[in-house]
């Protein structure tokens, strides 16, 4: 119930100030922001009745149902102070959950609300979409569900009207000018005479969107019949070749610049093929050139296969030797939806390493071999993820009956995690790898440490104990990094990092050289494309840092 004891006409008179008494379960900053009355505007008793029942509204959400607000007001100096009372009541909570409808035990497994939770209209809310959604993968696209609170008794209704089941009519594309029909088609999940599926509808739009040549891709669900719809696709076409620039910076000064030409729909295709070219210089006159292309046909034979062709091609200058490498790989992934994707690569690669000083070894030789790889990806967004899990493992073998000069078994594994903490995101990634020769195997095949993608504040490749020049290899790699990453207003963020690593030939952490740490924080700007980067690292317990300009997380 709500009261006015004081009803006031003040025309033209500013709130001087706004406070609560009484309120326990809901701080005050929180209360400020649902009332619409705010320090400073000009007063009106009719928004205090209304800011009071919208309290009252905030409680019975929170799973309090008895509770009353009134507020009263005070003339001071020519202003008004409101000071809103709270009296919050009980907050009963859950003692049997009902339910009215069928699969009375599947619907059950689908709550997020349990016995003995309080009646809170976010859960209740969210149990009753879940189970919409429960049913909507199950044929039922209009299906409804409801909640009623009766928490005198400690009953939660749950009443569901699941309706008849649907199977799909006809399926439309519409908004197309120059694209073929058919590219959009074959990443639609469903044909004529399946059974509607909600997840697969929503997998579909995502599909299509992926294709990257879409500004918009709208889906509508019509009814015409009593147990069949019809799918309307609606996009919006962009142009399918994208131009793009890239620049970094790191100190010791470095300078990176990359270009790259994308085609998204080649000849209407379908297929996809991107080159990029980039280019690297430090203050030694050290540089690099690294071409690298791809060329991909989606969906090739029943099984909707993708096959990619990546070759490249790098030339690098290095104070202590000239480095060439070359090859290709050849990919072939299986998607199975929009978490799951599993590859199969074969890779050749030669390198020739030629020193301009004297070396321990010189190297010259081609890797040859076969790569199984398989992604676990329940990130939410791919630039910016704020929750979530991403799992890459990785098992490659070299050299042997494939033949070649490098010989090798390698495994590893790399997982990310993002969890939302206090309205911002601790973001994780641990790498584990292990590499294991079988017969020659030159360091350049190994793992290394140190740079903005691995651990921050030491230089790149510096850790490890065997050496191309200044460059540092191990077989075994562990590498953590950790970053809290805070959002600030007008797309700005500021980012805390910790790293830690570890690289060598055996396990042994208790009398190594190449477990370092370092720690360091950046700043971000968001765009949509992904945020632009610069972080500076320090490595604990040495001198120096290292300043990284770029684009994008590094993980």
């Amino acid at each position: 119930m709500i009261y006015s004891l004081i009803i006031i006409f003040v025309f033209n008179t500013q709130i001087l100030d706004i406070g609560f008494v009484g309120n326990k379960a809901i701080g005050t900053k929180e209360l400020i922001q649902e009332i619409i009355s705010k320090k400073g505007e000009t007063y009106n008793d009719m928004n205090l009745t209304y800011d009071a029942q919208k309290i009252v509204n905030l409680y019975s959400s929170r799973g309090y149902f008895n509770t009353d607000v009134f507020f009263t007001t005070e003339i001071i100096n020519g202003g008004v102070d409101i000071v809103f009372t709270i009296t919050e009541g009980e907050r009963p909570v859950i003692k049997e959950i009902i339910v009215k409808g069928d699969e009375q035990e599947n619907v059950k497994n689908q709550c997020t609300v349990e016995v003995n939770d309080f009646f809170i209209q976010e859960k209740m809310s969210e149990t009753e979409k879940k189970i919409e959604d429960y049913y909507k993968d199950r044929g039922y696209p209009f299906a409804e569900v409801s909640s009623l609170p009766l928490p005198d008794s400690g009953l939660l209704v749950l009443s569901i009207e699941k309706g008849v089941l649907h199977y799909i009519r006809n399926i439309e594309i519409g908004g197309l000018k120059t694209t073929n029909p058919q590219i959009v088609r074959r990443e639609i999940e469903f044909k004529r005479g399946d059974l509607f599926n909600k997840s697969k509808l929503r997998y579909s739009q995502r599909r299509i969107y992926g294709l990257g040549f879409f500004s918009t891709v709208n889906v509508e669900i019509v009814r015409d019949e009593p147990d069949s719809v019809d799918l309307v696709f609606t996009v919006r076409e962009l142009k399918s070749r994208l131009l793009n620039f890239g620049a970094g910076l790191t100190i010791p000064l470095s300078f990176l610049f990359s270009f790259g030409d994308e085609e998204l729909n080649l000849l209407n295709t379908g297929h996809h093929m991107h080159i990029r070219p980039s280019f690297k210089i430090n203050i030694e006159s050290e540089w690099e050139i690294k071409l690298e292309g791809r060329y991909t046909i989606p969906h090739l034979t029943p099984a909707r296969l993708t096959v990619s062709v990546l070759p490249f091609m790098w030339f690098e200058e290095k104070v202590d030797f000239t480095r060439q490498t070359r090859g290709n790989e050849f990919r072939v992934a299986k998607i199975y939806n929009e978490n799951l994707q599993f590859s199969i690569a074969h890779q050749y690669k030669f390198v020739d390493l030629q020193p301009k000083t004297v070396l321990p070894d010189t190297f010259q030789g081609v890797t040859n071999g076969v790569k199984f790889q398989f992604m676990v990806d329940y990130r939410e967004e791919f630039f910016n993820p704020s929750e979530g899990v991403y799992l890459l493992p990785l098992f490659e073998y070299a050299g042997g009956i494939f033949r070649g000069d490098n010989h090798f078994v390698r495994m590893s594994v790399e997982e990310r995690l993002y969890i939302p903490l206090f309205k911002n995101t601790f973001a994780q990634r641990l790498k584990l790898g292990f590499i294991q020769p079988t017969d020659g195997l030159a360091p350049y095949e190994k793992y290394y440490l140190g740079g903005q993608y691995t651990l921050r504040g030491y230089p790149e490749r510096s850790l490890g104990p065997d050496s191309i020049g200044e460059e540092r290899y191990g077989n075994i790699v562990a590498n953590l990094n950790c970053e809290y990453r805070i959002a600030f207003p007008k797309n700005f963020g500021f980012v805390l990092f910790f790293d830690i690593g570890y690289v060598d030939n055996t396990i042994n952490i208790h009398h190594t050289d190449f477990i370092k740490v370092g720690t360091g924080f950046g700043l971000r700007y968001y765009t949509p494309i992904g945020p632009v980067r610069c972080d500076i690292g320090f490595p604990i317990g040495e001198k120096g840092n290292e300043i990284y300009v770029g684009l994008y997380h590094i993980f």
